[in-house]
């Protein structure tokens, strides 16, 4: 097209295989000149594989040509020798057929390249390849998001250290030494340092390709870790604002108590004691809430992990007072991704077997793996919950008496999905279910 130039690689490689070409037709005419007819043909497959593989789209059509043109100087100097002609024909039909397979192959691999490299300058995520120097490990290749993230360009990236860009540069070492050509590396996070002076977060997974570099990919992750520090500097400052409100309410609380106490012992009439009495039970019941929700200001603050359900209930019953109840858990090597409050989940339903369960002797917990997940089982010997009373146990009521405590043991176990249900059979004790998703166990 006019005003278009092509590439001086282009150029070199068109020039080669011109001069190649001559070369094997030379060659062969002046060969046959002095007879010899079976060595010099094989230079035919220089250029035969040069324009098969440079051009596979017309390499068959190339081999073809150059089979008919070494024909055509062949053929006149055979002198009606079958056998010769033969091997001519024969080697001009190899020249097709390598044509053919090269371009097959060179095709193949231009789509190969074709599709890396569209994933590569494509990417959303910012991709490195990088050469792992004594000196200094250099950046080789890099796409337009990988020097967008560091606030520069692809032209002056080349041939620039990686460690350049690395608020610890230290942080290279470690990542080579977790690398080797069987194992890459995910999630590494790490702060880079633009030209300009500003830092970017990034978490960065990578493997050794088979030549010894190095492919990186590096998403942006400042944005969420700006908002994950925001986020939570907002609940500790909520929490600590409940903290303190908290505090106000009992100090308030214990004053209308004593106050209340004052008059029940300076009044003497039944109409006034009933009524400061009346008075004093609903202060109890707000100082009791009050001291319940201690428990939880913490609730979501802190990461969710993995956590051994064997260890979690044994250290939660050596904490309880349990008179005339054991309790047997059956949960040995099974850990569950749960929020750090999983120990109040799991005291409050063994306190509630003990003191709504009347006749209870024993707590077993167990679980049975489904195709769904994993079911907790956590079952009593007492006396169960009516029918009516299954859902409504863990609704919060406000102003009624209990299902406080069940209400945020729902509450922690839905941070990770949980569920959790009562099943038992009224008269025969309570079973309460938890569900587990599929990802939110491991058997150890």
């Amino acid at each position: 097209m006019p005003g278009t130039r092509r590439s001086p690689i282009i150029d070199n490689r068109i020039l080669l295989i011109a001069v190649s070409i001559i070369i094997a037709f030379a060659a062969n005419a002046l060969g046959l000149f002095f007879g010899i007819t079976s060595a010099l043909p094989h230079i035919f497959y220089l250029p035969i594989v040069l324009l098969a593989y440079s051009f596979p789209r017309r390499g068959t059509v190339s081999a073809l040509a150059l089979s008919l043109g070494y024909l055509a100087i062949c053929l006149p100097f055979a002198g009606g020798d079958g056998g010769l002609i033969t091997a001519m024909l024969a080697r001009a039909v190899i020249f097709v057929a390598i044509g053919t397979i090269v371009s097959l192959l060179a095709l193949r691999l231009r789509e190969q390249e074709q599709r890396y490299r569209g994933v590569f300058d494509n990417s959303e995520a910012g991709t490195f390849i990088v050469a792992p120097e004594n000196a200094a490990p250099r950046i080789e290749e890099v796409n337009y998001m990988g020097a967008a993230l560091l606030g520069s360009t692809i032209k002056d990236l080349i041939g620039e250290p990686i460690t350049r860009f690395l608020e610890d540069p230290e942080a290279w070492r470690d990542f080579q030494m977790r690398v080797s050509p069987d194992k890459a590396v995910y999630g590494y996070e790490v702060a880079l340092r633009r030209p300009d002076g500003g830092i970017v977060r990034v978490i960065v997974s990578g493997g050794q390709l088979p030549d010894g570099r190095i492919i990186l990919t590096l998403v942006d992750v400042t944005a969420r870790r700006n908002a994950e520090d925001a986020l939570r500097q907002a609940n500790t400052k909520l929490n600590v604002m409940g903290r303190l409100t908290r505090n106000d309410l009992m100090a308030a609380v214990s004053a209308l108590r004593r106050q209340i106490n004052a008059g029940l012992s300076e009044f003497d009439d039944p109409a006034i004691h009933q009524y400061l009495e009346k008075l004093e039970e609903d202060a109890r019941f707000v100082q009791s809430r009050a001291e319940i929700t201690r428990d939880y200001q913490n609730l979501g603050l802190r990461p969710s992990d993995w956590q051994p359900l064997q260890k979690v209930i044994r250290e939660v019953t050596s904490c309880l007072l349990l008179p005339g109840v054991s309790v047997r858990p059956w949960v040995e090597r099974l850990e569950v991704f749960a929020d750090p409050l999983l120990d109040r989940v799991y005291s409050n339903l063994i306190e509630n077997s003990a003191r709504h369960g009347e006749t209870v002797s024993e707590v077993i917990i167990t679980y049975q793996l489904r195709d769904d997940g994993l079911i907790i089982y956590i079952e009593d010997d007492g006396v169960g919950i009516p029918g009516t009373e299954k859902e409504k146990i863990f609704e919060y009521r406000p102003g009624g008496e209990g299902g406080l405590g069940l209400f945020f043991v729902r509450e922690v176990l839905s941070i990770t999905n949980m569920t959790i249900r009562e099943t038992g059979t009224p008269g025969e004790g309570a079973r309460f279910e938890i569900h587990v998703p599929p990802d939110g166990y491991r058997i150890v």
